[in-house]
């Protein structure tokens, strides 16, 4: 029985024990999950559903799609119908684990939910929120890889579609392996006269690239931990999968990146996630966890690439982003396009470039973790010793397992330094094998792309607070006042007003989606007068005793500290055509983005006043 296996029980008998009745708030219950560990997909999708049980008022789950491997893609949408229909509110999107071995990447999109399940009635920011906006969450958008991540000691960032990395017509035939069973995949260096690595100068434990001209020995040959398995003479060239998800999307694909897939949306994971959010229009900001490195991202990620991105987009993510500096103590590269593709590989049909440049919202990538990588060998080690007591390394020890030293004596016949290919060899133990001198050791499994275990809840801790901000931000189209009142002396006639503003942070669409896409929706402004029509100068149609019309508003900005939200000041006339019986107008404003409002009005006399 695997170590996730093992939770996966613990976690699902927990669950039976604890009462899942329907409830809108937390309080006082017991909590379904706990930040202690990385979670299997079996846990995810065992608390995923108390959690729809326990808060059912709020949550609907939905099977979106399936993976290659046949695991459930699973959403969470929240919202509160007692104020309104989810699709009638802006949206705020959320997910994590596009990448399987990003584990903390999927904890932080299931921190989110249960903060603001478990929060929901007690903390006031919260409450406004769930119950102002829908929130819509895929925790887990890569399964398969998560499962290997956790169930093996692999790191496996991509999906599972068979693949030919190593060009040799098999598919995924040579995967790494912890072959000594201690639950990791570790670096095995092997000394070899010819090799160009050698131990560095400044710390025993890293490795660094032999000089040219160099003849100060010992040299070493570097492989993973794993075993020939095609018999090629190379070691975890041909893994299980794949292609990486996160450059598989409609957005500067390029089938010549490595892992692209064959082409746009080629997967079943990428096709779901894309199906699932055009479905929901009113999604106005997108959010997406990866690791690591301690970064807040825009896109996109190509230094050639010039989306003529508008002033007042990237001022927003700025501001955005500060807010998940203060936060998290990220840095922020939500800003200058430069800086970023500076930092970052450059990426072809990447999440983000999708919904940024053809979704059109504002869409931000947290790169959660910032860990000592990325900075050089010695700010790495400086980090592991007093971050992490040193434990994130696996000091050099002398390698003694036969399989592995089977494997070191293969890599130095390939090199020619015993024999060359094809040569003598000696099993296991044997006194060709002895001639190999190699250790084993490097970066433990949770030290580089994911924090050690019992640093993951004050990681999602603050991360979650920052997201929480964001979402506080999407457009809200709101009635500020609305008045009927009669007019003349025969209580018939009325004037008609309303202020209508967007009182959300955010304006009601994107400068690139109005600006350069075309696709942004105009806020529109609906009155239907019952028992009443409009003077034959105001545009309106009339249906079974009905009259309609309607105005455009266009784009409206978002309310700042320093710029408050802008008002609309809109009149109408009707007349009352039967006096004996009720009359009223209801108006309601329409947003794509920034949800819907509505109000009535009964036209009232004075005599009724």
């Amino acid at each position: 029985m695997t170590l996730s296996t093992l939770r996966c029980i613990v976690i699902a008998s927990s669950l039976a024990l604890v009462t899942l009745a329907p409830a809108a708030s937390g309080a006082g219950q017991a909590a379904l999950i706990a930040f202690d560990h990385y979670h299997s997909v079996e846990e995810i999708e065992a608390y995923l559903e108390a959690a729809a049980d326990r808060y059912s008022t709020l949550v609907t789950l939905h099977q979106i799609g399936e993976s290659r491997g046949g695991r459930r893609l699973l959403a969470v949408d929240i919202n509160n119908p007692a104020t309104g229909a989810a699709e009638e509110k802006p949206g705020f999107y959320v997910d994590g684990n596009i990448h399987g071995g990003e584990l903390l990447g999927g904890e932080g999109a299931l921190h989110f939910i249960d903060t603001l399940l478990s929060g929901y009635g007690s903390d006031p920011m919260i409450t406004e929120i769930v119950d102002s906006t829908a929130i819509y969450v895929v925790p887990n958008v890569n399964p398969d890889g998560r499962a290997i991540s956790v169930d093996t000691a692999e790191n496996h960032r991509w999906n599972i579609r068979p693949f030919d990395e190593d060009g040799d017509g098999l598919v995924d035939e040579d995967p790494p392996e912890d072959v000594d069973g201690d639950g990791r995949i570790l670096d095995i260096r092997v000394q070899d006269p010819r090799g160009p690595w050698k131990v560095s100068p400044d710390d025993p434990r890293a490795m660094v690239r032999r000089g040219r001209g160099d003849r100060e020995g010992p040299f070493y040959q570097m492989i993973s931990e794993g075993i020939d398995n095609d018999g090629d003479g190379k070691v975890n060239e041909d893994r299980i999968g794949g292609v990486d998800l996160n450059r598989n999307f409609p957005a500067n694909w390029s089938g010549a990146q490595f892992g692209s897939g064959p082409f746009p949306l080629s997967e079943p994971e990428t096709w779901a996630l894309v199906n699932y959010i055009t479905g929901r229009p009113n999604i106005a900001a997108i959010h997406t966890y990866h690791t690591s490195g301690g970064l807040i991202l825009r896109f996109p990620t190509l230094a050639e690439q010039e989306w003529d991105f508008p002033a007042a987009d990237l001022e927003d993510y700025r501001l955005i982003a500060a807010d998940g500096v203060e936060a998290t103590g990220y840095a922020n590269y939500a800003y200058e396009k430069q800086s970023i593709v500076d930092l970052m590989s450059p990426g072809h049909g990447v999440f983000n470039d999708w919904a940024s440049k053809e979704f059109g919202v504002l869409a931000i990538t947290t790169e959660m973790w910032r860990n000592g990588f990325g900075r050089g060998p010695a700010a790495r080690f400086r980090w592991n010793d007093e971050v992490l007591g040193g434990a994130g390394f696996v000091d050099w020890k002398p390698l003694e397992n036969p399989e592995l030293l089977e494997v070191a004596q293969q890599l130095l016949e390939s090199t020619g330094s015993l024999g060359g290919p094809g040569g003598e060899r000696g099993g296991p133990g044997s006194q060709q094998v002895q001639q190999v001198i190699a250790d084993i050791g490097g970066w433990d499994r949770f030290s580089v792309s994911n924090p050690p275990e019992h640093m993951i809840a004050d990681e999602l801790e603050r991360n979650t607070r920052w997201v929480l901000t964001f979402a506080q931000k999407v457009p809200r189209v709101q009635i500020v006042e609305a008045t009927a009142q009669p007019v003349g002396g025969d209580d018939v006639l009325f004037a008609i007003q309303a202020s209508i503003a967007n009182v959300g942070w955010m304006p009601t669409s994107t400068a690139h989606a109005s600006e350069v896409l075309g696709i942004a929706e105009p806020v529109v402004v609906e009155i239907t007068l019952t028992n009443a029509t409009m003077p034959a100068d105001i545009p309106g149609r009339s249906q079974g005793g009905r009259t309609f019309s309607s105005r455009s508003l266009g784009i409206l900005p978002g309310a700042r500290d320093d710029r408050p939200a802008k008002m609309n000041q809109l009149f109408w006339n009707a007349e009352i055509v039967d006096p004996s019986r009720p009359a009223s107008v209801l108006i309601v404003v329409r947003s794509q983005k920034g949800g819907i409002a509505r109000q009535r009005l009964e036209l009232i006399g004075k005599e009724g006043q």
